[in-house]
């Protein structure tokens, strides 16, 4: 039996391992979607962008890091061929175009390049797993790529929808004030995109990445026997859909007493904090302490609690739940990816030595995008003081990038061969 070749060690290095590009690329991003935060709240802008700033923060920051590790990890565990030239200059391009058109207010142009690298992710991704010649199956877990990206695509086909609709409204008569009855369309479309799409990525990815990176446990390779695994995560997905649907849907004046009992955010970010906890603790196997030496570890697992934690802190504060979201978003994904994408980039980038060592910077980023997300809260409990929370919040995260990028850039220095004895 003929041996198959190493692709990835025949390709030129920038596809070999996209991570080097992907990842300060989203820290680039990241500042993007922050530092006009924190410019607004010393007045150097008369208003703040919210829809630009989500927009920067998952489809650019986020994305960017979601990609690299994607295009990184995809190879190297079905053993098949890194990305494409045009694949890798359609991942580097999509978050760049769709931060900068939703800056200047095309928040409906934004979205193209997104669906460019949304098809592109999917036949990357599907390309590998269903490949005959690969040498590994990707875990069970990993079906909630493509359903992540689903997620993504319906979120953004929503927000086309709810833009059709109301158009039409207008046609029908210019003078009218746009109703609310489209409103749980855009909703629904935010919440799939913004938060059901990273949900996922962290329950697939993370039901491979997380045990491996705490305790030094590898997922086995997916079977035809563990179908029925396959369906419980189909399951789960639709579960998760459920708890979106409950968030925001409009059922009617007569909705089945079931939905009635169940409908509203509190209730929602319940169910779905505890589906969540559940998903994690399943794959991912949080219950157990990281055993592995790295001070970043902890951080991985930290965030996968905080997760969970958050929407059940947001189902808590009732009408405050944004406090408890922003410990999803920043506590947990921010955390997740900076965490993770550390660890590619040292134990790839031949700095093994550097994964266990007790570096400074880890706890310093660390500390400062939990306090970041506590502060942040503190913009809904306390909104008096808006400017000041969003203020702080926005130069913590930004000196905690700093912190980041300064480990990151040894991973790029080879350290110097041994003396001779």
């Amino acid at each position: 039996m003929t041996e198959q070749p190493d692709l990835i060690a025949q390709a030129p290095a920038w596809r070999a391992e996209p991570y080097r590009i992907f990842f300060p690329l989203g820290m680039l991003l990241a500042w993007a979607g922050i530092a006009h935060w924190l410019i607004w709240s010393l007045g150097g802008l008369e208003e703040y962008h919210s829809v630009f700033h989500s927009i920067a923060q998952i489809q650019g920051f986020l994305m960017c890091f979601a990609v690299g590790f994607l295009f990184t990890a995809i190879p190297r565990r079905t053993q098949t061929a890194p990305p494409r030239a045009w694949q890798m200059w359609v991942g580097i391009l999509a978050p760049v175009a769709t931060t900068a058109l939703a800056w200047f207010g095309m928040f409906d142009k934004s979205q193209y390049p997104w669906l460019i690298l949304f098809f592109t992710l999917l036949f990357f991704s599907l390309s590998r797993f269903r490949d005959p010649k690969a040498g590994r199956k990707a875990p069970d877990s990993f079906i909630w790529v493509p359903i992540s990206l689903f997620f993504g695509l319906a979120g953004t086909a929503l927000f086309a929808l709810y833009g059709i609709l109301i158009k039409h409204e207008k046609d029908l008569d210019p003078m009218a004030t746009l109703s609310q009855h489209y409103a749980h369309i855009h909703e629904l479309g935010n919440v799939l995109l913004l938060q059901g799409m990273f949900l996922g990525f962290i329950v697939g990815v993370g039901g491979m990445v997380l045990p491996l990176l705490t305790v030094g446990d590898s997922p086995p390779d997916s079977t035809k026997s563990s179908w029925w695994v396959r369906g419980l995560h189909l399951l789960a997905a639709l579960a998760l859909l459920g708890t979106m649907f409950l968030e925001v849907w409009d059922f009617g004046e007569r909705p089945h007493i079931l939905i009635r009992t169940l409908q509203g955010r509190s209730t929602a970010y319940l169910l779905r904090g505890l589906l969540v906890l559940i998903l994690l603790l399943a794959t991912a196997k949080i219950w157990r302490l990281p055993r592995k030496e790295g001070r970043h570890r902890w951080l991985i697992w930290l965030s996968a609690w905080a997760i969970p934690a958050g929407y059940l802190i947001g189902a808590a504060l009732g009408t405050n739940y944004q406090a408890g979201l922003h410990i999803v978003f920043i506590a947990g994904f921010a955390l997740m990816v900076f965490s993770v994408g550390l660890h590619v980039s040292l134990a790839h980038g031949g700095r093994p030595e550097l994964v266990s060592a007790k570096n400074w910077q880890v706890p310093v980023y660390g500390g400062l995008i939990l306090l970041a997300a506590g502060i942040r809260m503190l913009r809904h409990l306390e909104p008096a003081d808006m400017k000041l929370w969003i203020g702080l919040s926005a130069s913590l995260f930004l000196i905690a990038t700093v912190a980041w990028t300064n480990l990151w850039l040894k991973s790029l220095v080879k350290p110097d061969p041994s003396p001779p004895e």
